[in-house]
């Protein structure tokens, strides 16, 4: 007769469960690495963390204090002088544009001359002759 097992004896199955440090990987999405990024940095499969909510809402907020990090730091430098990222906010934000007006003009500031020539009949003979070899 073969003895009943109970819960407490019954042999877990699946994979051991991955303990995921959701302090670490919200701090490395502040840093605006990937969710690949960390699940190599942390050693976890991808898809482990990729099906978690927990770490998907943690990530995603992460990201956004990142971006936004990042912005307060741009906007400080701009506002601190910097002229390279002026330009850059004022392109992103206030719609400027490097202008290049390029004008061109003949001899002595003279408009350009241009003249058109096309001769069809060399062409037109070719094709009258393609078409009478290949109807006959």
């Amino acid at each position: 007769m073969t003895k009943k097992k109970l819960p407490g004896d019954l042999k877990k199955r699946g994979r051991k469960r991955t303990n995921i440090d959701y302090e670490k990987a919200e701090k490395m999405a502040q840093i605006l690495c990937t969710q690949t990024e960390i699940a190599a940095v942390m050693g976890i499969p991808y898809d482990t963390l990729e099906h978690d909510p927990e770490f998907r809402r943690i990530h995603k907020r992460g990201l956004e204090s990142g971006r936004a990090s990042l912005r307060r730091s741009q906007y400080l430098a701009a506002t601190g002088g910097n002229p390279t990222m002026l330009i850059w906010l004022g392109k992103q934000y206030l719609g400027q544009r490097d202008k290049n007006d390029i004008e061109m003009s003949g001899k002595d500031g003279a408009p350009i001359k241009t003249e058109t020539k096309i001769d069809l009949t060399k062409e037109v003979q070719k094709l009258v002759g393609m078409l009478s070899t290949i109807q006959r």
